[in-house]
């Protein structure tokens, strides 16, 4: 039974295709019969009715496949199709390759920054610990997450909410090796950090709370898996051999696992080592045991059962009782007036399954401004390809309506446009994944941190290639799915005996295709506003008055390899800087212990006798810094009273001090300042004499004002310091000496190792990585966004000039000029601009508020950049309309009445 009627199906598919051949044959012996050759002929009615061959195929595949193989049939078809017209299909998949790999490549930091979770045991129970309120001693971290390390003991034996409470501290250090030493990443932690975090060893053993049980008493160490498969090839000696961190051996005990690099997501650990051995990287802040110095950052793990709710509100009440006892210590017995302000402190725990991560705490804007510029892109892109689709629809017309009068049913054309569609989104999917890695290395490389300190890939993993199907599969049915609902929206029967010039339903496809072209012309006007904001901002601030000329000016890092008493840190510091000088080309060289337009500060109370506080506060803070003789010089910041530094301060019993404008404006009054004494911190004695005033400059940011700077000379505070920052004036370019500076700092002492070696211009750059992100791509993605845009709006205008050929070509005959002409195909899409602009300006104005965050001396509604972007949008689409008008203008009435 089922082989009859096969057979009678079968039967009747080939009674089908020789009705299509006797129909073909017909209309070539038609066209014979008009004067054409039988080539021609054939041609020519293969071209208005279709493929015979595939009819009969398709006949076939309606009525005898299966949905996999008919699905397998059309995809075969569909590459045909694709093949037969390769400038069609390049143009949608190098658009839709531009819009995939973009959103692609910001998602690969996006992943790696904000959503992964940590590689331990259950991320989604651990917390971290963080404090509102303002600190009160010295902070040494991000003010919110740091705690002292008493507060940490204390906190960790009292709770019973949390099943292990631990902290860690990132510090750099040398890594002293037999053939060079470099500086790396230190991880000092409790000893139960990887007990609470659930971090198993790849081999030996890991740190345990037995290593960390006395100061300076277990020098061991953990590895980083990549670490020592990079510096160590991976050798399983290594246990038990011993590494030196600033001088101090280490024994090896162990390698963690493989994935692991520590809390800060991007910046990882390459040794941990146990917190108590924290004099040993710091010799400077030896402050273990100083509860008003905070420092560590804490996690903990819930205990099974509790929530975080129930937690934070346990902790909040062990945290108060720590304060009524820390409230009656010695500095609040100096500073009363700080006990209400530190009791109204407010402790709070924050999900930590994504750990502690200050690429994340400076990127995360950024990178969530990206990714929703890049998606515009695709949705740009999309809309692009679909008016391509509109256009190929209309092209195949009568195919499908053979298709439909030879019993086709609409699904089965709707599933073979959407193949191609799918054909194309995954060419233009594998494109982009391709061009997603040179494009992330890019945003890699555009962050402000040496690549070898970051642990970001560009190449993509298991979660990328994901999300790039997932995208693909979704550009897919953006841009086809319409495309092939109204592709395949025709009545068989008008549409065979239309005329080869008419377009069945052809005003639908030109209205849809008109709001495509909307739709791309706001988004692109979106685009363009938003990078002229960012454009702008970038160029307010690099025209900010930094007070300093960062022109020709090398800056780098020294520190000793080892540990070195003060004594001998003063001698080699100053026999440095007064070598340098003499570097051929040098032409002034100074040094500081904070460096500029870092980001980090130090800041201290100050007070000179005899001046009362214009806020009546007794106590008014400065920013300090302490600085080489030739610092000024090298800088080019002026002197405006009194004199500079000199060596002959260095190492002298009386300490000096300059301070800026401001402080003098601000503090004093304007009054000459000039042989006053000064008092930093909590001492009761003013221990520093003013000997100069210097010019207002900028310090640790380039937004924002000035703020009130004293500078001491750095001898009198060696003591605390670990490296120092030179920065040295070149005649001309300083990259080509580079080089000499780094050997003549080896030649003065070969323990010194010089780091982070670059131009001023460089760092001031790396300070604004943020501007500079946000200018440069959404600028970059902003012209494709046009550009995308610009081939839309000329294939829609092409598209109603063909349509109109007869219409155009009988206006001419009937007496109209160019210009009407000209006005009658503009005005097909004046109104889609138009609606487009305000769409995009408005679009801008409410998303404006998001992104004013980011912006510096400017709105989100600045009238000259949005006049400029609308600008830029009208005379592209000018520039596009170019073609198609000229094309109209020129149409010859007589051709255009014989067109067929």
């Amino acid at each position: 039974m089922r082989w009859r009627r096969f057979r009678q199906r079968r039967q009747r598919d080939e009674d089908l295709a020789r009705e299509v051949d006797s129909y073909l044959a017909h209309e070539i012996d038609d066209n014979v019969a008009r004067g054409m050759r039988l080539d021609a002929a054939r041609d020519a009615a293969l071209r208005k009715f279709g493929n015979a061959t595939y009819i009969r195929e398709t006949i076939y595949e309606m009525n005898t496949l299966r949905p996999l193989e008919a699905v397998w049939q059309d995809f075969r078809y569909g590459l045909r199709q694709l093949r037969s017209k390769p400038g069609f299909a390049l143009a949608a998949i190098l658009s839709l390759a531009l819009g995939i790999g973009a959103n692609t490549a910001v998602f690969t930091l996006v992943d790696q920054i904000l959503l992964r979770l940590l590689p331990v045991h259950n991320p989604r129970e651990l917390v971290q610990l963080e404090v509102a309120g303002g600190r009160f001693g010295s902070n040494n971290g991000d003010v919110v997450h740091t705690f002292s390390y008493p507060t940490y003991l204390a906190l960790r034996d009292q709770n019973t909410v949390l099943s292990g409470l631990t902290g860690q501290r990132m510090e750099q250090a040398s890594l002293v090796g037999p053939d060079r030493s470099e500086m790396i990443g230190v991880g000092m932690v409790a000893g139960n950090y990887f007990g609470v975090l659930g971090v198993p060893a790849q081999l030996g053993r890991l740190l345990t709370p037995e290593d960390n049980q006395k100061r300076n008493g277990h020098p061991v160490a953990v590895l980083q898996y990549d670490f020592w498969q990079n510096r160590f090839a991976g050798s399983p000696d290594i246990v038990g051999n011993t590494i030196r961190l600033n001088g101090t051996p280490f024994t090896v005990i162990g390698v963690s696992a493989q994935g692991f690099e520590g809390t800060d997501a991007g910046l990882p650990a390459q040794v941990w080592i146990p917190v108590m051995m924290k004099s040993t990287i710091t010799p400077s802040r030896d402050d273990l045991d100083d509860e008003r110095s905070s420092w560590l950052y804490l996690f903990g793990r819930l205990k099974p059962g509790v929530t975080l709710e129930r937690a934070q509100a346990a902790m909040h009440v062990l945290y108060r009782q720590r304060q009524q006892q820390e409230v009656k210590g010695a500095f609040f017995d100096k500073f009363p007036q700080l006990r209400k302000p530190f009791l109204r402190q407010n402790l709070a725990l924050i999900p930590a399954a994504r750990g502690q991560s200050s690429l994340r705490f400076q990127f995360e804007r950024p990178l969530i401004v990206l990714q929703w510029l890049v998606g515009v892109v695709l949705l740009i892109a999309c809309a692009n390809v679909a008016n391509l689709l509109l256009a190929r629809a209309a092209a195949r017309q009568r195919e499908v309506a053979i298709r439909g009068a030879l019993g086709a049913k609409r699904g089965q054309i709707v599933r073979q446009f959407f193949i191609e569609s799918l054909i194309l989104a995954l060419a233009g999917g594998i494109a982009g994944l391709i061009l997603s890695s040179w494009l992330a290395h890019v945003l890699i490389r555009l962050l402000p941190f040496a690549p070898a300190n970051l642990s970001l890939s560009a190449a993509p993993d298991n979660r990328v290639l994901l999300f790039t199907a997932g995208l693909t599969i979704l550009t897919a049915f953006l841009f086809g799915i319409i495309p092939a609902l109204h592709g395949s929206r025709i009545a068989p029967g008008a549409a065979l005996k239309e005329e080869a010039g008419s377009v069945g339903g052809g005003h639908g496809r030109v209205g849809l295709r008109k709001a495509f072209v909307t739709l791309q012309v706001a988004l692109s006007c979106l685009l363009l506003i938003t990078a002229g904001l960012f454009a702008r901002t970038l160029d307010n601030l690099r025209h900010v008055d930094l007070g300093f000329k960062t022109e020709n000016v090398a800056t780098f890092v020294v520190r000793p390899a080892t540990s070195y008493e003060d004594g001998r840190k003063l001698r080699v510091y100053q026999t440095l800087i007064e070598s340098l000088a003499t570097v051929p080309g040098v032409k002034a060289v100074g040094a500081n212990r904070t460096p500029l337009l870092s980001g980090g500060e130090w800041d201290s109370w100050i007070t000179i006798p005899g001046v009362e506080p214009k806020s009546g506060d007794p106590h008014v803070w400065s920013y300090f810094n302490a600085i080489t003789p030739g610092y000024f010089e090298a800088l080019g910041i002026p002197i405006k009273a009194g004199r500079d530094l000199s060596w002959q301060d260095w190492g002298a019993s009386r300490r000096v001090c300059l301070v800026n404008e401001a402080l003098v404006q601000e503090y004093l009054g304007g009054t000459n300042p000039i042989g006053r004494m000064m008092a930093q911190g909590e001492k009761a004695e003013p221990n520093m004499e003013i000997i100069g005033v210097f010019g207002n400059a900028k310090y640790e940011d380039v937004r924002g004002s000035i703020p009130r700077q004293t500078f001491v000379s750095l001898d009198s505070k060696i003591h605390a310091v670990q490296s120092i920052n030179v920065y040295a004036r070149i005649q001309g370019d300083p990259r080509p000496i580079l080089s000499q500076l780094r050997a003549q700092a080896r030649r003065v002492d070969p323990n010194l190792v010089v780091s982070d070696m670059r131009t001023l211009d460089d760092q001031l750059n790396m300070r604004l990585s943020n501007e500079r992100i946000l200018s440069f791509l959404s600028m970059a993605f902003a012209l494709l966004a046009t550009l995308l845009a610009v081939i839309g709006l000329g294939g829609v205008l092409a598209f109603v000039v063909a349509q109109r050929t007869r219409e155009i070509g009988i206006r001419v005959a009937l007496g109209a000029g160019q210009a009407s002409v000209i006005g009658l195909v503009l005005r097909e899409m004046l109104l889609a601009i138009g609606i487009g602009l305000g769409a995009g300006v408005t679009a801008s104005l409410i998303g404006g508020r998001y992104i004013e965050s980011q912006l510096f001396e400017i709105k989100a509604d600045d009238p000259l950049v949005l006049l400029m972007s609308v600008g830029a949008v009208v005379i592209a689409s000018l520039a596009a309309a170019f073609v198609p008008v000229r094309r109209a203008a020129g149409i010859d009435p007589a051709g255009a009445l014989r067109y067929d």
